[in-house]
């Protein structure tokens, strides 16, 4: 493969598109936002104007977006890839995206000659920046072993799942556990500043002992010292619990904890806080504890002293 389209430069597809370009790759981009189009073609993307133009003449086209109907858009709409696609491209969806709409878009593409995958990325845009991210195929293995090579230069693994959809569902299952994750370390950490603790002492014991979590290690200095810088939003945190929890209802299975956090991701989204870092939902468990940042100074001072 020499020629890749990347569609969606946000926070993935800017890594994604930078790592391709540094392993030699003629890669060309596309995105709503032509900032982040005008920045990638300082460092040597070739411009598109639209998913069709970027996938014309493509080998390999990777879509990551931030909802499934931005997907079908890029793919099926005005001016969608499926205009400018032949017989024999390879189109990789690395958005978190629902299994069974994959699946069926997948057979829908398959009729007009067109390889589907699903294959989104476990791991944070920090962690793509350094190429420490994994990959979750789904669909043929046949397809997986021709674009294994290029998606080695952009993470660390590249694992297949299975049948079509599958690389979907796993994400979908994965997201769900690291944002439960995310709630336990929330709450254990506002319930030990209430308490009077020491956070950078609260951090190290926290994160060094049974009770640790890759949420906790990465982003719990952060949320002690409230800096909740953006690494995903609060958007994107509900729509990935509400995906799981639809897929628990298609599947028959219970998911009451995530359905309860879930309700604080919403409940920020209603304060304004749909585009900020989806961590920001400790300040309302802070607001549930009667405990503010002024407090957490005014004990920081008596420690001191």
């Amino acid at each position: 493969m020499k020629q890749i389209a990347v569609i969606g430069l946000g926070l993935m597809g800017t890594p994604i598109s930078l790592r391709l370009m540094e392993a030699g790759y003629a890669v060309r981009g596309f995105d709503i936002v032509q900032a982040k189009v005008t920045a990638l073609v300082r460092r040597g993307l070739k411009r598109a104007r639209s998913p069709q133009e970027a996938a014309r003449g493509a080998d390999l086209v990777i879509l990551s977006l931030p909802s499934w109907k931005a997907v079908l858009d890029a793919v099926e709409g005005k001016n969608g890839i499926v205009g400018a696609s032949h017989r024999g491209q390879i189109v990789i969806d690395a958005s978190t995206s629902p299994p069974w709409e994959s699946r069926a878009l997948g057979q829908r593409l398959s009729r007009q000659g067109i390889e589907w995958m699903d294959i989104p990325i476990s791991g944070s845009s920090v962690q793509a920046r350094t190429g420490n991210i994994v990959f979750m195929a789904g669909g043929k293995r046949s397809v997986f072993q021709k674009v294994k090579p290029v998606l080695d230069k952009i993470g660390k693994k590249t694992v297949y799942v299975g049948q079509s959809g599958h690389g979907a569902t796993l994400k979908v299952a994965i997201n769900h556990t690291l944002h439960i994750n995310q709630a336990a370390a929330v709450e254990g950490m506002v319930l030990g500043l209430k308490a009077g603790l020491d956070p950078d002492l609260l951090y190290e014991v926290m994160s060094s002992g049974g009770a640790s979590s890759d949420q906790l290690v990465t982003r719990g200095r952060d949320m002690l010292a409230g800096d909740f810088s953006l690494k995903s939003t609060v958007s994107v945190a509900s729509k990935d619990t509400g995906l799981s929890l639809e897929m628990g209802k298609r599947l028959g299975v219970a998911l009451p904890v995530g359905a309860l956090y879930h309700q604080f991701f919403l409940s920020a989204a209603t304060r304004g806080w749909d585009q900020k870092d989806a961590t920001i939902v400790m300040k309302i468990y802070e607001e549930l504890a009667h405990f503010t940042r002024k407090d957490r100074k005014s004990s920081s001072k008596k420690r001191k002293k």
